[in-house]
């Protein structure tokens, strides 16, 4: 493999831990020897870009990922990667700024879900994710898909959820209980054939019974897309 990718992670490193191991699983089930996948990897301080997503900061978190993007450019890194579904706020600042393709998740998951051929899809994520047009805009424009999101009353807790609650050793069943709440308001009150789970918390609390219509989980579905944009000169 020619082609390197790096990675823009830290939020949190249990997330960026799980895209290093499932790229390189990927790859060693391609190619099998010793083969692993060529990445460099920029790990920030969750904290820091939690708090400038809590605050509506996107100014300085771009600003902070357009310089990690250069320090990946000058590592040789042939395309980046934002290890979170709420950084793509930054995605297109990002791939100007730093004159390298952004791999962005929305387009793998988009891609799975026309392929399995649903299209009335429901989306759990962070509040930005759930109610700003970056994301939910290019599922629709690139992939025809009609997306919906939970009540308000969710959206304006889902940060303190994702960031306070889930972050804990112990998650309490009451907030278990929230997400699974707003999961299956989609599927009654929306009608959604599908569900993406917009970030890497929420596969802590959803087991296989709690998914009750097809639900795609967007860090293995980068993951596994990363992977095969590295093998394609292999």
């Amino acid at each position: 493999m020619t082609k390197v990718v790096g990675l823009i992670g830290g939020f949190s490193w249990r997330t960026t831990a799980l895209y290093y191991q499932e790229i390189n699983q990927h790859i060693s089930s391609k190619l099998g020897g010793i083969h692993s996948a060529n990445i460099v990897i920029r790990s920030l301080d969750y904290a820091e870009v939690a708090h400038y997503i809590t605050t509506k900061d996107f100014t300085g978190m771009t600003d902070l990922f357009c310089k990690s993007g250069h320090e990946l450019k000058r590592a040789d890194a042939s395309a980046l990667v934002l290890c979170a579904n709420v950084a793509h706020k930054a995605a297109d600042t990002v791939q100007r700024e730093v004159g390298l393709p952004i791999l962005h998740i929305a387009d793998f998951a988009g891609r799975e879900v026309v392929m399995q051929g649903y299209k009335k899809v429901g989306l759990l994520a962070t509040r930005a994710v759930m109610e700003e047009e970056f994301y939910m805009e290019r599922l629709r424009r690139e992939y025809g898909l009609e997306v919906f999101v939970p009540d308000k009353e969710f959206r304006e807790k889902a940060d303190r959820l994702i960031f306070e609650e889930l972050s804990k050793e112990v998650v309490e069943q009451c907030v278990v209980d929230t997400i699974h709440s707003a999961y299956q308001n989609l599927v009654r009150e929306k009608g959604v054939e599908c569900v993406i789970l917009g970030c890497t918390e929420f596969r802590l609390v959803f087991g296989k019974k709690d998914r009750t219509v097809p639900t795609f989980e967007t860090t293995s579905l980068h993951a596994k897309g990363i992977a095969e944009w590295l093998l394609e000169e292999a």
